[in-house]
């Protein structure tokens, strides 16, 4: 074997030790992290009506989709008020009318029209014939303008009265609920109940400074939530911060955690480990 040889070959094998190494090296780094298991969000429930609560749909626990009704403010008037639109909505009468005159008007004018050509009656009476048939149909054109206006007012009363009913914002279980039937919502920035969104779960994770780099967003970890029973559980980094905290020295990874069956609760600790890309690659 010739020196050049050589020399290439013992620079491969360097080259390789170190590539081992490093890659243990990386394996080891990134193991062994404390994490905190926390809601996605916290909803606190409020509403911009005013009134007084009538009904609590839920209790405390309960697993709620997003969109489901969860309290109903006393909405007696509002109810009245889509009736009363409702009934207006579907008066047709002033229309029928209205069409009524413009079809006599109508014909009236034909008729006049034909007595006209013969010279039986004045260019006066021809005109008069012709600006009835113009009154005619703005009239009805008014009244088809006021039943719309009526639909209007009847989806302006079917909405006022959907505010009354109260939805969750997300899908989530009920952490809190602070009013009862009988208390007052008047002050609008006055809470109802509070939600915490739990599937997906956010997992909050602080990593010394120099692993910055070492974990992007989409790489692996596995999860174990300290608690009785808890299971490994596989998340991928959604979110790595772009700044170190100079004081500490560190900076936060936040992963999302699937959590379909609800089974695992939010505010609970954790240890993270990462999978380095070159293990995921070759498992």
């Amino acid at each position: 074997m010739s020196k050049g040889s050589k020399n290439y070959l013992r620079c491969g094998l360097i080259a390789f030790t170190m590539l081992v190494a490093g890659a243990d090296l990386s394996a080891q780094d990134l193991s062994g992290f404390d994490c905190m298991i926390e809601p996605n969000s916290v909803a606190n429930v409020s509403t911009r009506e005013v009134g007084v609560l009538e009904e609590i749909m839920v209790k405390r626990g309960d697993i709620v989709k997003k969109g489901q009704v969860v309290a109903r403010l006393e909405s007696s008037l509002e109810a009245i008020a889509l009736d009363f639109a409702n009934a207006r909505a579907k008066m047709t009468g002033e229309v029928g009318s209205r069409q009524a005159t413009l079809d006599y008007m109508l014909r009236q004018r034909d008729r006049i029209a034909e007595l006209y050509v013969d010279n039986a009656i004045s260019f006066n009476e021809k005109d008069k014939a012709e600006t009835d048939v113009r009154l005619a149909e703005t009239e009805l054109q008014v009244a088809l303008d006021n039943q719309s206006l009526m639909q209007i007012e009847r989806e302006r009363a079917a909405r006022r009265l959907e505010l009354r009913s109260i939805r969750s914002p997300v899908e989530g279980v009920i952490v809190e609920i602070l009013l009862v039937p009988g208390e007052s919502v008047e002050d609008r920035a006055r809470e109802i109940m509070t939600i915490a969104e739990v599937d997906p779960l956010k997992v909050e994770v602080i990593v010394p400074a120099d692993r910055f780099g070492l974990i992007r967003v989409g790489t692996s970890a596995e999860i174990t939530p300290l608690v009785p029973g808890g299971e490994v559980r596989v998340a991928a980094v959604s979110t790595v911060d772009r700044t170190i905290d100079a004081a500490s020295g560190t900076f936060g990874i936040q992963l999302l955690l699937e959590n379909k069956d609800h089974t695992l609760p939010g505010g609970i600790r954790c240890d993270i480990t990462f999978v380095p890309e070159t293990a995921a690659a070759n498992p």
